[in-house]
């Protein structure tokens, strides 16, 4: 549920799923989707684009973003990975960056 503060500095429920922790399948490392794309998925072309995987920082594995229960249906997986995709791209227009490195 988002606080009124929250809404203000413009959250959404979106935001809650993608900042959630996830634990990983293989190894049981804790961490969020937001953290996942910054750090195990820079460089990858498909992070900026809707993937609707993640990948583990600790351990390097894989994994669909509605196997560790952060969607309900193939619709929800899409919406939440287009969201986190779009921060991204907006920081490396932002800043200028190639996604791609």
């Amino acid at each position: 549920m988002l606080t009124g503060c929250l809404e203000k500095l413009g959250g959404s429920p979106r935001l809650l799923k993608a900042t959630r922790t996830l634990k990983c399948p293989q190894c049981g490392f804790e961490f969020s989707l937001i953290y996942a794309r910054a750090v195990s998925c820079r460089g990858c072309p498909e992070a900026v684009v809707g993937c609707e995987y993640t990948r583990c920082p600790k351990c390097d594995h894989e994994f669909s973003i509605d196997q560790v229960g952060l969607a309900s249906s193939k619709k929800d997986s899409r919406d939440l990975a287009t969201y986190t995709s779009a921060i991204f791209s907006s920081y490396y227009e932002d800043f200028g960056e190639n996604p791609s490195r």
